[in-house]
């Protein structure tokens, strides 16, 4: 069973556990609920797929609402669990996770545009002194007449972030259930306000 949930990025706190300072990240779970069962005869592979954030249903779409035409409560977001023994229209929060827990934590990182290679890639720079003129130009990337072509994969200039990170084994430091919230050790991918999903880590 591959358990996961979607969640909002708050923020950054601390808390403070056995007398240590412990950064986290807080994590708010919306109401998720089961509105759909996929099996292996009809649709292939075994799945659910669940709704969460409630939204006015004047702010959804038409092929959206269709999907939700048997619920009173409208939902921004769709998306599935393969291999889930849940059945349709249970609910699902963050219950699903203890303290001390290790989970799997996706998101978007932070996009930073259009970056040079020292900021990209961590290049040390050329000569800072008077006369030279290349101080945070990449150098040469060129080869010689053979093979006479740019090798693939060269460090070069050009988008940086805005990329799914996968992180695994981010440990679970506080959950509070009455307010849908998820501490979770350390930084995760994203900006505040972003979606990131909480992934059961099932270690084999």
């Amino acid at each position: 069973m591959s358990l996961r949930l979607m969640g909002i990025k708050i923020g950054m706190t601390h808390i403070w556990k056995e007398e240590k300072f412990v950064p986290v990240t807080v994590i708010q779970v919306p109401e998720t609920v089961v509105i759909e069962t996929k099996t292996q005869e009809k649709h292939g592979y075994n799945a659910v797929k669940v709704a969460t954030q409630k939204v006015e249903k004047s702010k959804i779409n038409k092929p959206t609402l269709g999907q939700l035409k048997d619920y009173e409560d409208g939902y921004r977001y769709m998306y599935e669990m393969r291999d889930s023994e849940i059945g349709k229209d249970q609910k699902i929060s963050v219950d699903l996770f203890s303290e001390g827990e290790k989970v799997i934590v996706s998101g978007i990182s932070k996009g930073h545009g259009f970056c040079g290679v020292m900021k990209r890639h961590g290049f040390h720079g050329q000569p800072s002194s008077h006369g030279a003129m290349s101080h945070r130009r990449p150098g040469s990337i060129g080869n010689r007449s053979t093979p006479g072509k740019v090798t693939k994969g060269k460090k070069m200039p050009g988008h940086h972030g805005q990329a799914t990170v996968t992180e695994l084994g981010k440990e679970i430091v506080k959950v509070y259930p009455e307010k849908n919230l998820l501490l979770v050790k350390g930084g995760v991918p994203g900006t505040k306000g972003s979606r990131v999903f909480i992934n059961k880590w099932e270690r084999k």
